[in-house]
C-alpha cells in the first residue's frame, strides 16, 4: 500500500521549462539571445545523435538557440588534437555562453581531459573539475545537472512542507540563497564524482548535516535510517529497503538501472525497492519519471544562467 506522496518529476520539469522559457524572453527583449552550444563527434553511435536531434527541439520549444558542432576525426592518432581544437574555439569564443560535450568520444580519447577544456563559465553540464570546486566553494552554480534535479525536488517537497510564503513567485530557496535544510540529517548513498559526490555538496551548502555512504558501507541500514533526506544513488537495483528508511523521509531515487522481470522482459527500475518504501517513506521519487525529467530540465537552466551572467 503506497502511503507516500510521490514527487512528480514530469510535473516538476514542466514547471521548470516556463520559468526558463520565461527567462529566455525577458533575455530576447533586451536583445540578448540564448544559444547552446553543443560538439558531437560522429563516430556511428546511433544513441548520441538522437539525443542531441531531441535536445535541438527541446531548445528550440524554449526559444534557446542551437549549434550543434559536428566533428569527425581524421583517423584515431589525431581525435584527441581535433576534438580539443573545437573545444577551446568554443571556449575563448566570446559569442558562446553555453556549450557541452556529447558523449560518448572515440576509444583512446581521455574523456576528463576534454572535458577540462571547457570554460568552466559555459559549462552548463558541470564536468569541467574547476567546477565542481566551484561549487564547493559556493561561487558557481553551473553544477551538475542531476544534482541540481535532486536539490530542485527537495525545495519542492520544503515548499509544500513548509508552506512559507517567504519566496518570491516562481523562486526557489535554493536561489534566493537561504539554507532550508538546516538541522537535516541527509544520507547520500552513492558517492560517484557525476552524482553522489556533487550531490552531498548542494546539500552541504543547504547546512544539512551531510552522510556519504556507498554499497559497501557497514551498518548502511542503520546509518540511511537516521536520514530525514535519503539519496540513493548507487546504481544498485533495489539497494534501498523498507527497513533502512526513517517513517515520513523524503527519499530521492537516482538509480537508472535495467533489470529483467519475472516475464523476462527489460525493465527500468531505481536503487529502491518502490513498493516496499512508499509504506514508509513521507515522500519518494519514482523511477522512471522522477529525476530523469527534471535533469534535463536543469540542463537548459544552466544555458539561461550561463546567459545571463555572461550577457548573453
Amino acid at each position: 500500500m503506497t502511503t507516500a506522496r510521490i514527487i512528480d518529476g514530469v510535473a516538476l520539469a514542466k514547471e521548470e521549462r516556463e520559468r526558463i522559457r520565461a527567462r529566455v524572453e525577458a533575455l530576447r527583449a533586451r536583445g540578448r539571445d540564448v544559444r547552446l552550444d553543443a560538439v558531437l563527434i560522429e563516430a556511428g553511435d546511433n544513441g548520441a545523435r538522437v539525443y542531441a536531434d531531441n535536445q535541438a527541439r527541446t531548445c528550440e520549444a524554449l526559444g534557446i538557440s542551437y549549434r550543434l558542432h559536428r566533428v569527425t576525426p581524421s583517423d584515431a592518432a589525431h581525435a584527441y588534437d581535433e576534438i580539443a581544437g573545437r573545444v577551446l574555439l568554443l571556449a575563448n569564443d566570446p559569442t558562446v555562453s553555453a556549450m557541452m560535450m556529447h558523449l560518448p568520444l572515440p576509444e583512446g580519447v581521455d574523456v576528463p581531459r576534454i572535458q577540462a577544456l571547457i570554460a568552466p563559465t559555459k559549462d552548463v553540464e558541470g564536468v569541467n573539475p574547476a567546477n565542481i570546486g566551484n561549487i564547493v566553494y559556493g561561487r558557481s552554480s553551473l553544477a551538475p545537472c542531476t544534482a541540481l534535479a535532486v536539490m530542485r525536488m527537495l525545495e519542492r517537497v520544503w515548499m509544500e512542507r513548509t508552506q512559507s510564503g517567504m519566496l518570491s513567485p516562481g523562486q526557489s530557496p535554493f536561489e534566493a540563497g537561504r539554507p532550508f535544510l538546516r538541522g537535516q540529517v541527509a544520507v547520500v548513498v552513492g558517492a560517484g564524482d557525476v552524482v553522489g559526490k556533487p550531490i552531498a555538496v548542494l546539500l552541504m551548502r543547504q547546512e544539512a548535516t551531510v552522510i556519504s555512504c556507498n554499497k559497501w558501507t557497514p551498518s548502511l541500514a542503520a546509518i540511511a535510517r537516521t536520514a530525514d533526506v535519503l539519496i540513493a544513488a548507487a546504481g544498485v537495483p533495489g539497494l534501498i529497503r523498507r527497513d533502512m528508511v526513517k517513517p515520513g523521509a523524503i527519499v530521492i531515487d537516482v538509480g537508472v538501472n535495467r533489470v529483467k522481470g519475472e516475464d523476462g522482459l527489460m525493465r527500468t527500475t531505481g536503487d529502491v525497492a518502490f513498493e516496499e518504501v512508499s509504506s514508509v517513506a513521507g515522500w519518494l521519487s519514482p523511477v522512471p519519471g522522477g529525476v530523469g525529467p527534471v535533469t534535463v530540465s536543469m540542463l537548459l537552466h544552466n544555458v539561461v544562467q550561463a546567459a545571463e551572467a555572461t550577457g548573453g
